[in-house]
Formats: structure tokens, sequence, C-alpha cells
């Protein structure tokens, strides 16, 4: 039986009260997450994670395309975490070991499916994303919910973050634009920090990188 957290605020554009002079100096931050115990010490047992094919919470055209564009960006930013050895679960992988080519709630999983798992790929955790929204379109817009599972025990939930970005939020779009100029670099042009927040995938990479920001530490 899983052991499910209440479900988190959702995630949505908030509109920021800022002195305007000071406005390059304030950056967004994640605030919605938890952590097991609320420890954001991450527990010594989980040092192979298994990462799932990101779902979404409709499948329109949009959103399978926006999955599939940042589920490479996902795999790479957890790899920099550096905080543990990560496992990509292909959806021909998943639907030999569960029968499912996605998961659309770890809340809902088939009886055995995390003793598959670990048969499967040896994981010690499981992590899981759900694309909330995805707008590719100026002002660029994309929302997660990202989850890290224990794959033992009560299949707890060590972490889990939720929150939407929103180009069009002012704080949100210079977080975006800071992190371009210190993380992202192109040949020409457009190596412009504000390019950024017209680019569904680099807008996706920096809000992915805010998000795993918050992981439980080493």
């Amino acid at each position: 039986m899983l052991r499910i957290f209440p479900a988190l605020l959702a995630g949505g554009c908030v509109s920021h009260t800022f002195d305007v002079a000071h406005v390059a100096d304030v950056r967004y931050q994640p605030s919605n997450v938890y952590y097991k115990n609320k420890s954001k010490v991450l527990d010594a047992k989980i040092k192979r994670v298994a990462v799932l094919p990101i779902t979404t919470v409709a499948s329109t055209e949009t959103f399978v395309a926006g999955a599939q564009l940042l589920q490479p960006l996902l795999f790479a930013e957890l790899g920099k975490t550096r905080k543990f050895d990560l496992v990509l679960i292909s959806p021909e992988q998943l639907r030999q070991w569960t029968g499912q080519a996605s998961l659309l709630d770890y809340q809902a999983m088939p009886p055995d499916f995390f003793d598959r798992l670990c048969q499967g790929c040896g994981c010690d955790a499981v992590f899981f994303s759900q694309l909330t929204r995805f707008n590719p379109y100026q002002p660029v817009a994309v929302g997660w919910k990202l989850s890290l599972v224990e794959a033992w025990g009560s299949h707890d939930i060590a972490w889990q973050i939720e929150d939407l970005f929103d180009a069009g939020d002012t704080i949100v779009a210079n977080a975006a634009r800071y992190y371009s100029n210190q993380h992202v670099h192109i040949e020409g042009p457009a190596d412009d920090p504000a390019a950024i927040l017209g680019s569904p995938s680099r807008f996706g990479q920096y809000s992915l990188n805010a998000l795993l920001g918050k992981l439980p530490e080493r």
C-alpha cells in the first residue's frame, strides 16, 4: 500500500510586489516543496534512481510534444545534481515490466510495480515527473510536478515539488535571463539572455534546474 502524501498547493501565476528599481536583484525561488520528515538530507540508501518517462495532465499534441522535448533535458539536469546514479527507463521497458508505457500517478501503481522495477534495474528510488502545463508560445510557460519515491518499504515520498514557471511573470523572467546568462551559451546572435523567454526548451531547462536545486542534500 502506498503512503499518499496530500496534494501540494496547485502551482499558478503569482502576482509579485517588488521595488521596480531593484527588480534585477530579485530572482524567483520555488517554495512549494515537500521533504520526508522535513529532512533536507537525502537518505543514504538512495543511490540508484530509475527515471520514468514524463507524463502529462492531458494527451494533446502540445503536451506530448512538450514531454518529448523536455525528457532529455530532465535526465541531463538530474545528472548535473550528482546526487545519485540514474537509470533512464524507456516506455518500452516500462511496458515490459508493468504492462504500461506510462504511469499517470504513482499513487495508482500496479501492486508489484516497485518489485518489478527494482528487479529490472536495481534502483533504490523512482523519479516521477508530470508536465502540468506547457505553452510553447510567448509568454512561454512550463508547469511541473516532480516526485522522488523510495522503492522499499511503504514506498514513501522522499521529496516532491510542484510549480509553474510563466515567462510573463517579471520575477520568473528575470530569473530565467540570469540562468541563461550564467549557463546557456549559443554561438551567434541567438546568444542573448532574453532569448530564453521565447524558447520552450531553454526555458524548460531553466525550470528544471530551479526545481532540482531543491532536492535534498547528499
